[in-house]
């Protein structure tokens, strides 16, 4: 008996057909929503802190952009705070990564794999320049397959 089914029958053995079906429906559309980004999927993790100077800076310069880029098609950017990335409560604690300590850091995750980091943030330029590498770095999964990008 699969989860689902172990799950619904547990709860609600006396269920009619539709509603067990819409019942796993709901919960295999909980578990692709709680899962996080998809197999093959990268991901740019943003750890940032609600006191630090550079992290406001960035949201400033970048932060505001960031998602109208070609980059963030092909590395979308998820914020975590710095408590909650060293509690484990995020879609990635159960991932390869070397642990955060300070404030601004970018993790590029595929995989559920570090692949790169950038450590601090200064102006806008470095971290485009930054951003490239870490583009240049996906797996061909990850690359876009429209050959106009």
């Amino acid at each position: 008996m699969g989860l689902h089914q172990t799950m619904i029958h547990r709860y609600r053995p006396g269920m009619t057909g539709l509603n067990k079906c819409l019942v796993a429906v709901g919960l295999s559309l909980w578990a692709l929503v709680s899962l996080g980004a998809p197999p093959g999927q990268a991901v740019l993790v943003y750890v940032y802190s609600p006191t630090c100077g550079a992290c406001a800076q960035f949201d400033r310069e970048v932060g505001v952009i960031y998602h109208k880029t070609e980059e963030s098609a092909r590395l979308p950017l998820q914020r975590i705070s710095l408590d909650a990335w060293q509690d484990g409560q995020h879609d990635h604690s159960d991932c390869v990564a070397t642990p955060v300590s300070s404030t601004p850091t970018f993790v590029q995750i595929q995989d559920c794999q570090e692949i790169d980091r950038v450590t601090g943030y200064s102006d806008e330029a470095l971290f485009w320049l930054a951003l490239k590498r870490m583009v240049n770095r996906l797996a061909p999964a990850s690359l876009s397959k429209d050959p106009a990008l």
